[in-house]
Formats: C-alpha cells, sequence, structure tokens
C-alpha cells in the first residue's frame, strides 16, 4: 500500500498533472431537470487548488452553475493508457463555482493565468465570463495501484 500523501504533496502533483492537460471535464447539474451534465472546458489550476475557466453567459453549464454552484471537475493523463496503463493518473476537484465578475480585484490576474496557458484558452476568455471553483475536497489517483489521495479544504465559501 502507497504512503498517503499530505494536502501540500496532493497539490503539487495535482498541479503537475494539470500543466500537461489542456482541459478537463466539469459536471454540473442541470438546471432544468436536476440531471447530471458534462462538458469539457479548457481550464487552469492555480497552486491553491482553485481551477479557473471562461464560459459564455449563455451555455448550458453556466446555466446550470447559477443554480447549483456546486461542481466536481476531472483532470486525467488518459493519453498514457494505449503504452502504460499503470501510470494512468486522474485527479478530481470537488468544490463551488462562481463567476468572477469583472469588477472584482482578481479577475485582472486570473485572466492572465488562465489566458497564459494557451492561446486557444484567451481567445475563450475574450468571448466568455471568467469562472473559479473554489476546491471543497481534491482526490488524487496515481496510477493504478498509487492509492487514493484525499486533500479537504473544508466549505467551499
Amino acid at each position: 500500500m502507497p504512503e498517503l500523501l499530505d494536502r501540500e504533496a496532493i497539490l503539487r502533483e495535482a498541479v503537475e498533472l494539470a500543466r500537461t492537460q489542456h482541459g478537463g471535464a466539469l459536471a454540473t447539474m442541470h438546471a432544468e431537470d436536476g440531471t447530471p451534465y458534462l462538458t469539457f472546458v479548457l481550464f487552469h489550476l492555480r497552486d491553491d487548488g482553485t481551477v479557473l475557466f471562461a464560459s459564455a453567459a449563455r451555455s448550458q453549464h453556466a446555466r446550470n452553475i447559477a443554480a447549483t454552484p456546486e461542481v466536481s471537475f476531472l483532470v486525467d493523463n488518459r493519453e498514457v493508457i494505449r503504452k502504460d496503463w499503470t501510470a494512468f493518473d486522474r485527479l478530481v476537484i470537488e468544490g463551488r463555482a462562481v463567476e468572477v465578475p469583472a469588477r472584482d480585484q482578481r479577475h485582472e490576474l486570473y485572466l492572465r493565468e488562465l489566458g497564459a496557458k494557451d492561446r486557444l484558452t484567451a481567445h475563450f476568455i475574450s468571448r466568455g465570463e471568467l469562472y473559479c471553483i473554489i476546491p471543497r475536497r481534491i482526490v488524487l489517483m496515481k496510477g493504478i495501484d498509487g492509492g487514493r489521495h484525499v486533500a479537504d479544504f473544508g466549505g467551499a465559501e
């Protein structure tokens, strides 16, 4: 059984995995009928575990977040499965998604960080709203036998 990682180590490993991926799967609850809704979004994971992403204001997931802000976000390195499936890492971030309006003091910093990841992300930022996921819990699964490492952040603000 692998040794469990502490919160700081989980965050370091999570950020490293996130740097290798352009997008992740955002899970929300459908605003109209409560069914789960899953979509792919371009993102940036900050060192503190906060997820940044942009979305069109009228998108389904933006409507879902407005109705029920609790979300789950998946990042993985599934591209390794064909070569070495034992190296398949997964990261699940559970928390609360909130819009970061232009008047918010964090807005410009978050825009720069998200846009720095790649040009396609910068394009979507210019056409949408900025969101962040405040983590409640981060679950890191390293490989097949690498254990399940959990970092709790308490209640999302």
